[in-house]
């Protein structure tokens, strides 16, 4: 399958909502063709897009979405703050906090700030900003 084929279906797959195995059992299927694709990283923008609209839907913990995402180092994470910036969901907060994990000096600084704007982002719903304050605390040990 090719990579725009692949990409094409991501920017299609219904995911009805969280119980939709049949639809989250082929994102599964799409992430492994990914992983064979030396061009696999041209799917990082329509993997975001795919959590961004289903904010609701848990892609697993974390998940083939999460997973293939991060195996695309230096491809993903402009795309993935400006997805932020678009519309926070509890996936793309969840990538951000994992980016933060493995991060020391001023760039956590930054992606830290960044977090805390999604505290009170208009477009994040009330299970993406609890996310994000949950998030915000565990990386500045702040207490809620």
């Amino acid at each position: 399958m090719t990579i725009s084929a692949i990409i094409d279906e991501l920017n299609h797959l219904p995911i009805s909502n969280f119980e939709d195995y049949a639809q989250l059992d082929r994102l599964a299927e799409l992430t492994d063709l990914l992983a064979q694709n030396p061009d696999g990283y041209q799917a990082c923008g329509a993997l975001l897009a795919l959590a961004e609209r289903h904010p609701q839907v848990e892609f697993g913990v974390p998940g083939p979405l999460v997973h293939t995402l991060e195996t695309y180092r230096s491809h993903y994470e402009n795309l993935l703050l400006a997805s932020l910036e678009r519309r926070p969901t509890t996936t793309t907060i969840w990538l951000l906090n994992r980016l933060l994990n493995a991060m020391e000096g001023p760039g956590k600084q930054t992606l830290t700030a960044k977090l805390e704007s999604l505290l009170t982002h208009p477009a994040a719903d009330a299970q993406a900003q609890a996310a994000a304050q949950d998030f915000y605390c565990f990386q500045t040990s702040a207490r809620a």
